[in-house]
């Protein structure tokens, strides 16, 4: 029956860990997280027009973008790639559970930069990927709408950061209370005993 619902995926069962493509998507999905949240609270140091302060934006919006990309190549090399079967020292409800959170993970990671892009284009800026390529607005500036669209992404940023942060302290959890090999399936092998 477990075989049946991730005929989808490819399991193999000599797999104790995911493949290497996977757990280096993860990790770079985490630090991309970690820097495009965290470097908005730098903004309040910096008048607005300074090259800092843009400069702040423009990374901002060139990790969320590079999200996105996270997430596209995330998504097939998770179905196509091999993974290991689930982990057999988890229950039903708790497998249940980490499938709801990763789905919701899917969603956000996908949402809130597709939001920000909006958010960017309604307030008449063009979207710039670390200046390797530049997206100009296709509509017109609406500020009102920008004002509303600034709260929706605000929320979802939010939104995204706590359940990363659960679903984090959920595999320390895991690891160092129930001792079992959650955590362990997607840390770096050198890091893993």
């Amino acid at each position: 029956m477990n075989q049946n619902k991730e005929a989808h995926v490819a399991v193999d069962p000599k797999l104790s860990r995911y493949g290497a493509p996977l757990r280096a998507i993860h990790w770079l999905t985490v630090l991309s997280i970690i820097v495009v949240f965290g470097i908005t609270y730098l903004e309040g140091f910096f008048a607005r027009g300074t090259p800092a302060r843009e400069l702040i934006w423009w990374t901002h919006i060139s990790v969320g973008l590079l999200l996105i990309a996270l997430v596209a190549v995330r998504i097939p090399v998770r179905i196509f790639g091999p993974t290991p079967p689930a982990s057999a020292q988890i229950s039903r409800p708790v497998a249940i559970a980490s499938h709801i959170v990763h789905g919701l993970l899917y969603l956000l990671l996908i949402a809130t930069p597709f939001v920000g892009i909006y958010l960017a284009f309604l307030r008449g800026n063009e979207v710039s990927f670390f200046s390797l390529f530049t997206i100009p607005s296709p509509i017109a500036p609406d500020r009102p709408m920008a004002r509303q669209v600034q709260e929706v992404h605000e929320w979802l940023a939010n939104g995204l950061v706590i359940l990363a942060f659960l679903h984090a302290a959920a595999a320390v959890v895991h690891h160092v209370l129930l001792k079992d090999d959650v955590l362990k399936r997607m840390l770096p092998e050198r890091v893993a005993p």
